[in-house]
């Protein structure tokens, strides 16, 4: 993937990267096997590799979060993944309900269930997938914070007997992070905090080997990206995010996707890839 060193002006990017515009096109069809993040300056195209580990997208409200799981799990959809969409109360990524391929869980018994069977079928050794994006089984976590605490919640609830010193559900999140993509599952996780869940002993930058920050303070930087002593001013500009790879930050527009245009992009009619 492509970086820049952190003198790059965050004026020489574009303040939209929206997927009718022609630039963005180019870079959609360059793209062709991988998905798009998002345009660096220049309109380089900044591409998710399809050996990527997991991604987090660290941000505040309105930092873009949404957005950006919601464009990259589209394109997913596209190239062969199956999306399971974890998103509490069903609201915040709407767009993927009822789509071929994708399963959507907004209630928390419901997302404590599949979490522990997605585990059970890597342990029975059940994942089918020899690499690449067809047959990836891609977990969009919406906020693993509040999932988190709901899990919590829910096992609090529900087993009050338990000698377990953590929720189930929240240990198999934590399986699923620290060896889900050796079998061919990736999370595609948003955090405010960039905090890990059951993970607390586990440096950020081992569990997700893409990482996107913005709207962040000095103490989100120094939990997801440690190893930048001089983070770069946030933007306020909507889907402006620094992508943290090998030690340097990139200054990316991400690439916005309506609800309508996740929509089709994931149904590829139209195909924005093949559009001239």
């Amino acid at each position: 993937m492509s970086t820049s060193q952190t003198s790059i002006p965050l004026t020489a990017l574009r303040s939209s990267v929206r997927v009718d515009d022609r630039y963005t096109l180019t870079a959609l069809d360059a793209a062709a096997d991988t998905p798009l993040i998002g345009l660096a300056d220049g309109d380089r195209p900044v591409l998710l590799p399809a050996e990527s580990g997991h991604v987090l997208v660290a941000a505040g409200a309105g930092g873009g979060t949404t957005s950006v799981l919601r464009s990259l799990a589209a394109q997913a959809l596209t190239l062969g993944a199956h999306v399971d969409v974890i998103d509490p109360g069903g609201t915040a990524q709407s767009w993927a309900s009822g789509l071929p391929g994708v399963t959507c869980l907004s209630r928390i018994a419901a997302i404590h269930d599949h979490l522990l069977l997605t585990v059970a079928a890597l342990q029975d050794g059940c994942a089918d997938w020899t690499g690449g994006w067809p047959g990836r089984r891609v977990l969009l976590v919406e906020n693993t914070s509040s999932i988190t605490h709901g899990l919590r919640q829910y096992w609090t609830h529900t087993r009050p007997e338990t000698q377990l010193e953590e929720a189930p559900g929240v240990e198999a999140l934590a399986v699923l992070l620290a060896t889900g993509s050796s079998f061919g599952v990736q999370v595609l996780a948003g955090n405010p905090r960039g905090d890990i869940p059951g993970l607390h002993y586990v440096p950020t930058h081992q569990v997700f080997t893409t990482r996107l920050i913005a709207c962040g303070g000095p103490a989100l930087w120094k939990r997801v990206a440690p190893e930048i002593w001089a983070p770069p001013s946030s933007s306020l500009v909507p889907g402006r995010m620094h992508l943290i790879d090998d030690g340097r930050t990139t200054a990316v527009q991400g690439l916005y996707l309506s609800d309508d245009e996740a929509r089709a992009f994931a149904r590829g009619f139209p195909t924005p890839r093949r559009t001239a």
